[in-house]
């Protein structure tokens, strides 16, 4: 068994249901798996990352027709 972090939310057909940042232990060839697509990634027990805060788009400056 492999600890994972889910990088983002998603389903697996076998491991099941994962929202993001969720740090759990799966079957190696799950593990590898969604390691391989960009969907997790490994962690060592104790050396569980935080989330990094994800930049929020500004608001639009559009101003109402000139008149």
């Amino acid at each position: 068994m492999i600890k994972i972090r889910a990088l983002r939310q998603f389903s697996h057909y076998h491991a099941g249901n994962f929202g993001q940042f969720e740090v759990r232990e799966v079957k190696d060839e799950y593990a590898e798996a969604l390691i391989g697509l960009d969907l997790a990634e490994e962690v060592q027990d104790g050396q569980i990352p935080q989330p990094q805060p994800q930049p929020q788009p500004q608001p639009s400056q559009k101003k109402g027709a000139k008149k």
